[in-house]
């Protein structure tokens, strides 16, 4: 069994299959690095997807208000 926690205030995803009130947020943060440049690129999914929770570059946040602190802190990087 996998444990989810939200990667800016990490708090526990509940492991029920019953969607609680709230909607957990599932990205992927991806960086592509050749010798001349560096790319980032940051996506959001519009919906959970289990099957997708341990994929390359994963991302998992619990509400909106960690989401936009997840991207302001993206900027500063």
């Amino acid at each position: 069994m996998v444990t989810v926690t939200c990667d800016v205030c990490e708090k526990t995803r509940p492991n029920d299959r019953i969607p609680s009130g709230k909607d957990w947020i599932l990205g992927f943060d991806l960086e592509l690095e050749t010798p001349r440049t560096l790319r980032r690129q940051l996506t959001f999914l519009d919906r959970w997807d289990d099957r997708r929770v341990l994929d390359l570059g994963a991302i998992h946040l619990c509400c909106e208000e960690c989401r936009l602190e997840y991207i302001d802190r993206s900027k500063a990087a």
